[in-house]
């Protein structure tokens, strides 16, 4: 059985500006205290986490993929400058040592570039990453204030086409200062209509918007989904996430759905090698009625994503 995580961040110091990072911090803390009403000190939290989650090698991916049975990695970097402010190490940059960790461990990991699309020269970047840095897809984080059915968007996607690549948008909720109501999955719908040859996936399932994407998928078969980040719905309620996986598989099938972890930091909430084992010998036990096939693990653990990759 070949695993492949389909959805990790690279990030290093200077990646994401502080602010970003300061959100995801307070939310975390939010949710580990949920039940007593406690908060950590997200700064402490950061200062603390930092150090662990750093890595612009790809050194401590592979030895953590090591340690979960992961194959294959997607690696990508993100591209909130324009709503943060400058985080210091330029995107040019970020996107070309994504590209070099893919080149240091080419069996191992894979580089997508990732870019604001209202930069003026992204799409020229966009070509050479592409054609000089052999990037294998395109990452849209909407959040930072566009839309993916804005029209600065769509030369991106018709390169996409051009070179055979698919485009993977962040759907769903975000930490503050960025804003969910740019990656709400009907405007990813615009572009699946308008682009009906172009692979699309639509991380996280869109969560906590699941229903909508699951009914978008149905009508637009150029449409996929990974499930990274989905751990800390898992760590809530086991079932309930079984239950959700199943309705999406019975509503698409497994060959459209990819499993990821979203790391390095949802690895926070649980490490990588547990959220393997949670696709790959569920514990049913809390949902009886729920059942899936050795052949549905294998193919959304890894399959999937191969055969969409063109992966050997």
């Amino acid at each position: 059985m070949m695993i492949i995580d389909s959805h990790c961040h690279m990030f290093g110091r200077g990646w994401i500006h502080e602010d970003w990072l300061l959100g995801l911090y307070k939310a975390g803390a939010a949710l580990m205290g949920k039940a007593d009403g406690a908060r950590l000190d997200a700064r402490d939290f950061m200062v603390q986490m930092m150090p662990i989650l750093e890595d612009t090698t790809g050194e401590k991916l592979v030895a953590s993929m090591d340690a979960a049975g992961i194959d294959k990695t997607c690696i990508f970097a993100l591209d909130f400058e324009l709503a943060t402010g400058n985080p210091g190490v330029s995107i040019e940059r970020q996107n070309s040592m994504v590209a070099e960790a893919a080149k240091r461990f080419p069996n191992r990991l894979i580089a997508f570039f990732s870019i604001d699309p209202r930069r003026p020269d992204g799409l020229a970047m966009f070509g050479r990453a592409i054609k000089e840095w052999d990037m294998r897809g395109l990452k849209l984080h909407p959040t930072s204030g566009y839309y993916p059915s804005d029209r600065v968007c769509y030369p991106y996607y018709e390169k996409c086409l051009e070179y055979g690549i698919p485009v993977v948008f962040h759907v769903g909720g975000q930490p503050a200062p960025l804003k969910a109501r740019f990656a709400q999955p009907v405007y990813v719908d615009d572009v699946a209509a308008d682009f009906p040859d172009l692979s699309i996936i639509m991380a996280h399932v869109g969560s906590p918007n699941w229903e909508e994407t699951l009914g978008i998928a149905r009508m637009k078969p150029n449409v996929y989904f990974d499930f990274s980040a989905w751990q800390i719905n898992f760590a809530s309620g086991p079932s309930e996430f079984y239950r959700i996986l199943r309705r999406i598989l019975d509503g698409i099938g497994p060959w459209r759905l990819f499993f990821g972890t979203d790391g390095p930091f949802v690895n926070v909430a649980m490490p990588p090698d547990q959220w393997v084992k949670a696709i790959k010998e569920p514990n049913l036990s809390s949902c009886p009625d729920i059942s899936f096939s050795n052949e549905e693990k294998d193919i959304i653990l890894g399959r999937a994503y191969a055969r969409l990759m063109k992966l050997k």
